[in-house]
This record gives C-alpha cells, structure tokens and sequence, in this order.
C-alpha cells in the first residue's frame, strides 16, 4: 500500500509539471516580437530587425524595474545602442546580455501587456538559422528566473515565464521553424494592440 500511494504521489506531480508546461495561460510571460506581433521571422544577410521585449498575461497592474538575460544563438546581433526604454529608468546589468532595468515612472499594462524595451538585431548571415533566448541574471532577485517589479515601495517581486515556455527554449528565431508560443491567442490580441 505504502508503495502504490508514493507511485501515485510522483505519477500525480509528473501529470501536473506536463499540464502546466503545455498550459496556454500561463501569466507573467516575457517574450520577444516583431511589431505585428511573431515570434519569427525569414531574413535576408544585412537585414536589421526591430524587435520588442514584451510582458504579457500580466498579473500586476504596473511593471516598476525588470530583470532579464538576452542571449543570441547564430549570426543574430543585438545592437547594444538601439536598446530603448518607454520611460525614464536606468540599466544597472554589468554582464553581457543582462538587463537590468528600474523605471522612474512605473509602467502601466494595456490588456494585461507591456513593452519594456525595444531594440534592433542584425541578421549577419541569412543561410544559418538564428534565435534569441531570455533567462535569468547571474545574480537574480528570485533565485532561477528572470523577474520584475511590480511595486518598488512594497518591493514586489514577480516571477515570468519565457514565452515560449523555459530557458532552453527560444522566444525568437531568423531563418527556421516558428516555436510555439505559450501564451493564448487573446493575449496575442492585446500584445498586436499595443501597436495599433
């Protein structure tokens, strides 16, 4: 008996890490997009794109500061002096790829989303495939995962989730196969609104 409750114990947690890995409604997802809101995109060498980092299914009503790693993968540069903010903030990120940005006036979500940055990438070789991967910092406010700040007097940490659904995975890629997105497609909806 002892032995069936503990195999149904780890079949019950093996089930529920599968339903919550393929669930489309994950909140607090942070992924990277094009302006019609893809995830993709076929390039041609010398192509630079003009990309933006996105919080969506927001739980929080403001976004203060955040905390992502970008990594590139293949002939994909990030262009170090395109990146943007919408407001007032400061990048205290010393490492290579790391962002780590406070605002100095909170940014508030339109449908649950929210550009934080915007920046362009160079397509330097159109023939191999390209990806961008967002994880954690070296030294994260919430061991593991990249984060931001929903409230900074209450210093209210919030976790997110890659897009695309963890750190191996690639929320953008040049020149290959889309990878699935998962978040649902009403927040696909509110993400394209943003641009509008």
């Amino acid at each position: 008996m002892k032995k069936l409750i503990i195999t149904l114990s780890i079949l019950t947690i093996a089930f529920a890490g599968t339903v919550f890995a393929q669930d489309g409604m994950s909140d607090n997802n942070i992924g990277i997009y094009l302006a019609d809101g893809s995830h993709a995109v076929d390039a041609v060498q010398g192509e630079v794109l003009d990309l933006h980092l996105v919080i969506t299914n927001m739980t929080s009503p403001a976004v203060a500061g955040f905390e992502v790693k970008m990594i590139s993968e293949g002939p994909l540069f990030i262009v170090e002096s395109s990146i943007a903010f919408p407001t007032d903030s400061i990048n205290v990120g010393s490492r290579y790829g790391e962002i780590i940005v406070g605002f100095g006036t909170p940014l508030l979500p339109e449908a649950g989303s929210i550009e934080v940055m915007s920046f362009s990438a160079l397509v330097s070789d159109a023939a191999q495939p390209s990806s961008l991967f967002i994880m954690p910092v070296f030294s994260p406010s919430i061991p593991g995962v990249p984060s931001y700040l929903a409230d900074a007097q209450a210093d209210i940490l919030v976790e997110m989730r890659q897009s695309t659904g963890g750190p191996s995975d690639p929320v953008f890629v040049v020149n290959t196969d889309p990878v699935p997105v998962a978040t649902e497609s009403t927040s696909f909806d509110s993400l394209k609104s943003l641009y509008r």
